[in-house]
């Protein structure tokens, strides 16, 4: 790994969380979610002149997709997966997805059913190297790897995202409405994971950031809520409120655990006036949150990822090759700016 994470991406700040990032879909015995296939016509499988190059694939012939993702019940999540499914789906392409439930053994055993199962490229949003060797052989049996949202040692492209810098931004909103807000004087908890080193990148980005914007604000505590844990933004948030009735901001590492927190608070009497919740992925719960004033206040927003990832997908059967990384644009989104991103229903 460049060895950082991100948010696109796999709730608040643990690529995030996350990054919430920076997965596609790939096939495990009893764990798949999506399924799609399309047939071309032999017009389309062939290039300009009837041919295509010794070793590449025609960018047009069918080939199959899959995304690795750590879950596919977040939000997030969710997004890349139907984004990567219709995309495939509009180049004639097979594809499937599944989650690994952030268990590495359940990675490695996805990956190997994938090359298997005839995966042409995995797009793999694993957070560690613990699935190297795994995607080393399935480079060897000449499948094409896409890591997205950290950078391990194995990848023919590399969507990558610095989870240190996402940490620094998320706190850096927070410090930035604490000043505002509360004269600086904040009691900030920090939800991040330990679960392994890019989310603890992200974490520590996010202590960085709000010390350097608001240096009065006070950090309570750093809490391990884990990855993408659907129920950790709610339990947590409740402990904390109790343990702590002078909380008023919440930095979390992805909008999962952030939205989840937002509606604890909500049900404890907080206000969107006097407490904050800032995170990143950019999801549409988020967003809605800070459009309405909710104690969600803030996210960091990744380019759509489905689109980019079968583009880069497309390259490498064509041939492409991309050595060096490539860093995913990111917005961030408060109250100044949520009216571009966010349309009420």
């Amino acid at each position: 790994m460049k060895k950082q994470l991100a948010a696109l991406l796999c709730g608040t700040m643990l690529l995030t969380a996350a990054l919430s990032g920076c997965t596609m879909n790939s096939p495990v015995e009893g764990k798949a979610e999506t399924t799609t296939a399309a047939k071309t016509t032999n017009a389309e499988t062939s290039g300009a002149n009837g041919m295509e190059s010794e070793g590449t694939k025609a960018v047009s012939e069918k080939a199959k997709i899959g995304l690795l993702a750590p879950t596919l019940q977040t939000e997030f999540f969710i997004n890349i997966d139907d984004g990567l499914k219709k995309e495939c789906e509009a180049r004639g392409w097979d594809y499937v997805a599944v989650s690994f439930d952030n268990d590495s053994a359940t990675a490695v055993t996805s990956i190997e059913n994938m090359v298997t199962g005839k995966c042409d490229v995995i797009v793999a949003m694993v957070s560690d190297e613990s699935c190297d060797d795994a995607l080393r052989k399935a480079q060897e049996a000449g499948v094409k790897i896409i890591e997205c949202g950290v950078q391990t040692e194995v990848f023919d492209v590399c969507l990558n995202t610095d989870q240190y810098t996402i940490g620094k931004e998320i706190g850096t909103m927070a410090g930035e409405w604490i000043n505002s807000t509360l004269d600086g004087k904040g009691k900030v908890v920090v939800y991040t994971t330990f679960q392994n080193t890019d989310m603890q990148n992200r974490g520590n980005g996010i202590q960085d950031g709000l010390k350097a914007a608001a240096p009065d604000a006070e950090i309570l505590e750093v809490v391990d809520i884990g990855k993408d844990v659907v129920g950790s933004g709610t339990t947590t948030t409740e402990t904390m409120l109790q343990k702590y009735p002078e909380l008023n901001c919440i930095a979390a590492y992805g909008d999962a655990a952030a939205v989840e927190s937002s509606e604890a608070a909500k049900a404890a009497g907080k206000s969107g006036d006097n407490f904050g919740i800032f995170s990143c992925d950019g999801t549409n719960q988020a967003l809605k949150g800070i459009a309405e004033n909710d104690p969600m206040h803030g996210t960091i927003k990744f380019e759509e990822m489905g689109p980019i990832m079968a583009e880069y997908s497309e390259k490498l059967l064509a041939g492409e090759t991309f050595p060096d990384p490539i860093d995913f644009p990111t917005q961030q989104i408060t109250s100044s700016n949520v009216s571009e991103f966010y349309t009420a229903e």
